[in-house]
This record gives C-alpha cells, structure tokens and sequence, in this order.
C-alpha cells in the first residue's frame, strides 16, 4: 500500500532489537509467489490472515499466523476465540485494519492494535519469512529471533 506499513513492520523488529534482512522482490499476490520470488521454501513463509469473529454479538479481529504450506483452519480459530462465529476478514477489512492490501500483510505493525495468534510451527524452520506491508518487500529473520519479537510485543 505505502512505505508507512513497511516501516512500521521494520520499527517493531527494531523495538525489539533483532536482526532482519529485508528482500526486495517483483510485486506479489500470494505466499506462493512471494516463495518464489525470494527462493524460500514455502513453509518458510508466513501467511498472515485477518479473521473477523463474533463473541457476545460484538464483531472482532485476529490476525492468524500461520505457514504459508498450511490451510487455516477457522473451526479451530472459532474454538480457541469461542466463538459464535469466524471467517475471514473482506478486502476492506484488511485494507482497514492493516493498512495494507491482500498479499501484502505482516504478521506485526498493522494499522489496528491486533490481537495476534501464531501457530507455533512457524518456528520450526531455522528463518522465516514473511510480507512487509508492501507486495514487493518481504523480511527474512531467524524463527527465534522472531519469537523474541513476538514476547516483547
């Protein structure tokens, strides 16, 4: 969408003082494309998705981190947030609560204060990857190191 996304991704990981590197690419819609892009396995690569959920007749949002070889379960979502209801945000929703466009969302720095919810294989590779707020960056860091990201949040 803009470089405002972008450095809000890069200034949580700098908040919490962890090394990155950041991989320009040709524009990218998928996990699949961006995989390609950078050469990285795509299991490597997260999947950041918006689910809107209804708890006591109030809409919410989650984003669900997730890799990107991995289909997102929102039974399951629906289960751990109990739930009346959850599916996935709309185009609008994402570009509202993100600031970003579809193919394009971090897991971290989105223009909503997001409650977050990581599968925790993410972190069994030794790096991962994922968007950066733009569709032709993505970040490259070490699972752990963005584990630590994530408890500093």
């Amino acid at each position: 969408m803009s470089e405002i996304e972008f450095e809000k991704v890069k200034a949580v990981l700098d908040a919490a003082s962890v090394p990155y590197a950041v991989l320009d690419h040709a524009a990218v819609v998928s996990s699949e494309d961006a995989a390609k892009a950078t050469g990285a396995p795509l299991g490597q690569r997260l999947k950041c998705m918006l689910v809107k959920f209804v708890r006591n007749g109030k809409d919410f949002f989650v984003m669900v981190n997730l890799p990107a070889d991995k289909r997102l379960d929102l039974k399951k979502v629906k289960t751990v947030l109990q739930a009346q209801d959850a599916k996935l945000g709309s185009k609008d929703d994402v570009l509202q609560q993100t600031g970003c466009e579809f193919g394009a969302v971090p897991p971290v720095g989105h223009a909503a204060k997001l409650a977050v919810i990581v599968d925790l294989s993410i972190f069994k590779p030794e790096s991962v990857e994922f968007s950066a707020g733009l569709k032709t960056k993505s970040i490259r860091l070490k699972s752990a190191d963005f584990r630590a990201a994530l408890k500093k949040m």
